[in-house]
């Protein structure tokens, strides 16, 4: 699954946009300065990006198709995390001397 990050304002901003309305009138109406509506929408159109790479890159890999191997590969190394981390860990003791 892809995450895309996009805070509750990014999300509001790009709701705007695509509704039609310019970088000054979202500013307006969400009470923002036109640099932040711009720096927002660069970084929504950064991560749509980056999302779109790593879909590109998974179908080269052959996505969806390879998916249920894929799967099985990681919940194997989850199990292995789990089950290390079950094993107890060394514990160093230390005496303090008091009175």
């Amino acid at each position: 699954m892809i995450y895309l990050r996009l805070t509750k304002q990014m999300h509001e901003i790009l709701k705007l946009h695509l509704q039609g309305l310019s970088a000054y009138k979202i500013a307006r109406k969400l009470n923002l300065d036109p640099p932040t509506v711009y720096a927002s929408l660069k970084s929504a159109k950064q991560n749509f990006a980056q999302a779109d790479k790593m879909i590109t890159e998974l179908k080269a890999l052959g996505w969806p198709l390879k998916l249920p191997e894929i799967e099985k590969e990681i919940n194997s190394k989850a199990k292995q995390k789990r089950t290390a981390k079950q094993q107890p860990t060394p514990v160093e003791e230390i005496a303090f001397k008091t009175g």
